[in-house]
């Protein structure tokens, strides 16, 4: 899934989070380019995060991921919001992972005008790149520069961003004739304006605070499948008419013991969901509380899944309280929700990729599994919870581009620890690795008090973030000591 917020800048007083990919041959002339780039971004005030590959595990075309958002984040996120396709016309659009509302840039040939095999909900802007690299080079590679200049002018550069480019490019006469020609020819589409597909695989931007308000409405809706039904037919529909019922139902608690942190209340006052959370608030909540649990959401959909199986578990008795935690660095962030998503969160499932797990379940939270992924006997294995699974996914994937055995364990419940799970996962790994959010050992600690394995620990110094090349450059990952990245911490048990 994208971490979309918004096209900038049809909404510009609101956050955004943008996945954009540079993909072909020409890209290749960007590469010693791209620190002008992010610098001419970050004068726009944005945090730019970029990374370099080719598609299909290495033999597919050179492509130039940027994360560009208004916030700091964690990972460099999955699918892709904006594309920037400098090659000919390729066999297929899904190998780039776009979809509803994502950006192309591109120039098609005469048979793609004629037969355009692009999917529903694509808002594609045709450029003619070799025309205006051929006014100024004669190297295909020019191509990447006229491209970026088309994209500088649709993320909405400052003239101040623009006149770095102009000054610091090489190529900058090449950069100017693509963002002129998008100013004078290029109408920008507001992708909220665009009307979602009556079908499945329809999307809906959701807030962290919205999903959870979702989480609890769809909790109580008595609606059954004539519900399911309406969010499949119109998901804006759906969205408005459960907000309304939860605006009803859900009360927000104040702590002035923990000022920042937003609490959630459902009807019956059994089922919470925290926002902002930090280790003694979830604590603090479960003080007096009876046979409590306590949650740790993915993302926007997850939060809401977890808040309808925390309502599942209270009402068999399996629990007499439930928390549900969305940690910091999902609360300032807009996500793009697959409406098949909702669907499943709905119903209390977990998505697919949990499926393959075949470890020990805890006594009663079959909807608790915990997710998988990665080889089996693999030399290293990665516990995290919550948001932080997104940079170990990353790392994973880095990690698997030059041969390495790696695997990762992502539980959802921290209260009680999910002790069997954790266990049958290191009996499958060599060595394994838990990664904190936070700069204590907050996961870890509980692990070792419970569990027998022996485990290390990575956690981010103080003020920075974990990033999937921290983890990917530890020495027992075949880096060494001297070469690991700054700006993260390595604990040995």
């Amino acid at each position: 899934m994208a971490p979309f917020s918004a096209w900038l800048p049809a909404c510009p007083n609101q956050d955004f989070d943008l996945t954009v990919k540079v993909v072909g041959s020409s890209a290749s002339g960007l590469i010693d380019e791209l620190a002008t780039i992010v610098r001419a971004l970050t004068l726009r005030g944005c945090q730019v995060m970029v990374q370099s590959g080719r598609l299909n595990g290495g033999s597919g075309h050179l492509v130039l991921r940027l994360r560009i958002a208004s916030r700091p984040f964690y990972s460099m996120g999955h699918g892709c919001d904006v594309v920037v396709y400098l090659d000919q016309d390729p066999s297929e659009f899904g190998q780039f992972g776009m979809q509803s509302g994502s950006v192309l840039v591109w120039e098609p040939s005469e048979q793609f005008r004629l037969h355009p095999q692009l999917s529903d909900g694509i808002i594609a802007y045709p450029v003619p790149l070799r025309e205006l690299n051929a006014q100024y080079s004669q190297d295909a590679w020019g191509k990447g520069f006229v491209a970026m200049g088309v994209l500088a002018y649709l993320l909405g550069f400052s003239e101040e961003a623009r006149r770095v480019c102009l000054k610091s490019l090489t190529s900058s006469r090449l950069f100017d004739s693509g963002y002129q020609f998008a100013s004078r020819s290029l109408v920008k589409h507001d992708i909220y304006s665009l009307p979602l597909a009556a079908r499945g695989d329809a999307r809906i931007v959701l807030s962290p605070e919205n999903a959870v308000k979702l989480g609890f409405a769809a909790s109580h809706c008595g609606s059954g499948t004539e519900c399911a039904g309406e969010l499949e037919r119109s998901p804006t529909q759906w969205v408005a008419r459960h907000l309304a019922m939860a605006d009803k139902m859900v009360s927000g608690l104040h702590s002035e013991q923990f000022p920042d942190v937003q609490v959630y209340r459902g009807p019956h006052g059994k089922v919470f969901a925290l926002l902002r959370e930090d280790d003694a608030s979830i604590l603090s909540s479960l003080n007096g509380c009876s046979d409590p649990r306590v949650l740790v959401a993915a993302d926007a959909a997850d939060a809401l899944r977890l808040l309808v199986v925390g309502h599942r578990l209270v009402e068999a008795n399996q629990a007499g309280v439930v928390g549900v935690v969305v940690e910091e660095a999902l609360t300032a962030r807009l996500e793009s929700v697959w409406v098949g998503a909702l669907a499943a969160a709905m119903s209390g499932k977990q998505l697919d990729a949990a499926d393959g797990f075949d470890g020990a379940e805890e006594e009663g939270t079959a909807a608790m599994r915990a997710e998988r992924e990665g080889e089996d006997d693999a030399e290293v294995g990665f516990i995290a919870w919550g948001a932080t699974q997104g940079v170990v996914r990353d790392a994973l994937m880095l990690c698997r581009n030059i041969g390495m055995s790696v695997a990762a364990l992502y539980p959802k419940q921290i209260v009680p620890l999910p002790v069997a799970q954790l266990e049958s996962f290191a009996g499958t790994v060599k060595r394994v690795v838990v990664v904190e959010s936070g700069q204590t050992r907050t996961h870890a600690d509980r692990i070792e008090g419970a569990c027998s394995f022996r485990l290390s620990v990575v956690m981010p110094d103080k003020g920075t973030a974990l990033t999937p090349m921290d983890l990917f450059m530890r020495e027992d990952l075949g880096a060494t000591h001297n070469n690991r990245s700054k700006g993260v911490q390595d604990e040995s048990a």
